[in-house]
């Protein structure tokens, strides 16, 4: 197996890793997004052994720090950081395929790396799918069912709403002002994910959608059932990891991860015809 550093524009770092299975069938590459401020290792090395992991089964992969991040410089200019970020992707695109790939590239990407995997599949027609791992979701009538029935027979989760009641009436005194950062995520309006979907179908393009219990969804269908008159078809497969927290500390969990992405790779493109990309 073989893994190169590349550093694109003089700015972005990251390792390619090759295929190390002898085919003549062309698979797309795998680009890894960082997960927060993480680098391009991924929580706990998850992404490094992902890339060795499906190197071995032909699929190349690429995973970077995107500027002001781990090893990849920042930008000297003054555009939002979402934009810079956005730039960064489509950069080391070009590089890739250039230097190493035409047939496609799959992002992925765990919570705001899931966000840019979505929005680089919206935005960039070489890209043919995306594994977004706690990406967007919305509640459902099922989802609230699903989070509150067992609180309604809890009684910490009672004994946890009267103190949060009490806090409110008396408020705790406190000299400290305590300087805070939001780190919030805000979902795009589902209108405009939705629209988005329609535009991954029509392009034959494929989304695994995979979530944790420590993200705002509690069962493996409630995407679908949001998006319930999207006719997704096979363009579409989604799991439900219960027992998973969110950025995978525990090796089982990892491996259950691997499992399903294994599964969604090989079904959708090792052994089917793969969506060729077009150009941007």
């Amino acid at each position: 197996m073989k893994e190169i550093a590349h550093t694109i524009n003089k700015q972005l770092v990251g390792i390619y890793t090759e295929s190390s299975l002898e085919t003549d069938q062309k698979l797309p590459t795998i680009l890894f997004f960082n997960s927060g401020l993480l680098p391009h290792i991924g929580p706990y090395r998850l992404y490094v052994k992902l890339a060795r992991h499906f190197a071995k089964l032909g699929y190349p992969s690429f995973r970077f720090d995107l500027s002001g991040i781990g090893d990849s410089e920042k930008h000297k200019d003054s555009r939002l950081h979402k934009l810079q970020h956005q730039e960064d992707i489509k950069e080391v695109i070009d590089f890739l395929e250039k230097e190493n790939s035409d047939t496609g590239f799959v992002s992925f990407g765990i919570c705001t790396g899931a966000d840019n995997a979505h929005k680089t599949m919206a935005r960039d027609l070489r890209v043919v799918g995306a594994i977004c791992v706690d990406g967007y979701t919305y509640p459902t009538k099922r989802y609230y069912f699903n989070h509150y029935l067992p609180k309604f027979f809890s009684l910490s989760s009672w004994m946890t709403m009267l103190k949060i009641a009490y806090r409110k009436v008396v408020p705790e005194k406190t000299d400290e002002k305590l300087d805070t950062i939001d780190m919030t995520w805000h979902k795009p309006p589902k209108e405009n994910v939705e629209k988005e979907y329609r535009e991954f179908i029509s392009r034959d393009c494929s989304l695994l959608s995979i979530f944790t219990a420590s993200w705002p969804c509690n069962y493996k269908n409630q995407l679908s059932d949001v998006f319930s008159t999207v006719p997704f078809g096979d363009n579409l497969q989604t799991a439900y990891l219960e027992d998973a927290e969110h950025i995978f500390p525990l090796a089982e969990d990892r491996n259950s991860l691997t499992d399903v992405m294994t599964s969604w790779l090989e079904e959708r493109f090792t052994h089917s015809k793969l969506c060729q990309p077009k150009h941007s």
